[in-house]
């Protein structure tokens, strides 16, 4: 995908790191776990889709994910970087994070993102309790997480945390268990509702309706018990104390442009989203043809795409979306809702706690029109 000087002045950087050293029972994200033999060449083609991006982009967040960056050693993370900071102009960079698991980071990481200019990190934790961490298949236990912690946080660097809540076995107890460790080593807290897809091993023993039936009740209490102790909403799934909001996930909310590089990444370009090559074997090849366009697909969005997907996208964030945006169907298909749902302004729509619990439901209306 050739990117061109878009209408923005800055971008954000999204790289796919597809290594892990297992793969999770629920996890349905592109990963190999055999790799230790590939990750070199996937540097040496991520800097061939840098290269082809032909002018040194500035960018106003960089956010390393994947499968789990932390397995690339200390020679591997300097290749990385080195890959940014040759091909992007990284002067203008307000967030950088990367994701990490707390069986795989250590002292070294930590001093090498620091030198580095990575400003936040975050943790797989998912759960503070053993058991649930073992219905989950990570690689982790409860000691490993809370080293795990009090090392970024101890480091001075910004620490975000996944959680997962409805996973089998899970009760009210261990959910806020979980929730009150994080909090006290954490700035942000993410809360995702374990989901599974079809080809994933813990969809073979649940159904997703019997993870649905607990859930509501889990997320009701993380609305609850977050901003007691000073942890604001500010999407469906994130909670983040004053001015530690994610930007680089903001920038999704928004609209804005992101670049993305590495196998099944996906990036968007002023109204044109682009998938990368799906898999390592599928991203080798590319690079051997110098990532020629037919080696991406494409999605050009309608200017009437866009506005409903940015209605949808806006009404995951505590600060909605603007009434001048919105299309007349979308404001009607609204205003057709309970008005608990929202909270309206004369210039913004947002959705109030219990919209967001119900913002499935809430799409589910505007997608189709």
């Amino acid at each position: 995908m050739r990117v061109m000087q878009a209408k923005t002045k800055t971008y954000g950087l999204y790289v796919h790191v597809p290594f892990c050293e297992r793969k999770c029972r629920y996890c349905s994200f592109y990963s190999v776990a055999d790799h230790e033999s590939v990750i070199d060449s996937y540097l040496d083609a991520l800097e061939i889709q840098s290269r082809r991006l032909e002018s040194k982009l500035p960018l106003k967040t960089l956010y390393i994910g994947g499968g789990t960056p932390s397995v690339l050693n200390l020679s591997q993370w300097h290749k990385l970087i080195s890959i940014i900071n040759k091909y992007f102009d990284t002067s203008c960079l307000t967030e950088a994070t990367t994701e990490a698991n707390p069986n795989s980071i250590t002292h070294e990481h930590i001093s090498f993102l620091k030198d580095n200019n990575i400003s936040r990190v975050s943790l797989g934790i998912q759960s503070i309790n053993d058991y649930e961490l073992t219905v989950l298949g990570r690689v982790h236990d409860k000691t490993q997480a809370l080293k795990a912690m009090e090392l970024v946080n101890d480091s001075g660097l910004n620490l975000s945390c996944d959680l997962i809540f409805a996973i089998p076995g899970q009760t009210l107890r261990t959910w806020d268990k979980s929730l009150r460790t994080v909090m006290d080593y954490a700035s942000h807290i993410s809360t995702y509702q374990l989901t599974l897809e079809p080809d994933t091993p813990l969809a073979r023993e649940f159904t997703n309706e019997e993870l649905n039936s607990q859930g509501y009740a889990l997320y009701r209490y993380s609305q609850y018990i977050l901003p007691r102790h000073n942890f604001i909403q500010y999407e469906i799934s994130s909670f983040a104390k004053e001015n530690h909001e994610c930007v680089h996930n903001l920038s999704y909310w928004n609209h804005d442009n992101i670049i993305a590089l590495g196998p099944s990444a996906v990036g968007y370009i002023d109204g044109i989203r682009y998938s990368n090559p799906r898999t390592l074997n599928e991203y080798f090849s590319a690079a051997m043809n110098n990532f020629q366009d037919e080696s991406f697909t494409h999605e050009e969005l309608s200017p009437h795409e866009r506005a409903i997907e940015l209605a949808i996208l806006s009404l995951r964030t505590r600060y909605g979306i603007n009434r001048k945006d919105l299309l007349p169907e979308i404001e009607r298909v609204l205003d057709s809702m309970p008005d608990d749902l929202f909270i309206k302004t004369p210039e913004r729509i947002s959705l109030s706690k219990r919209g967001m619990r119900l913002g499935n439901a809430i799409w589910s209306e505007l997608i189709d029109l």
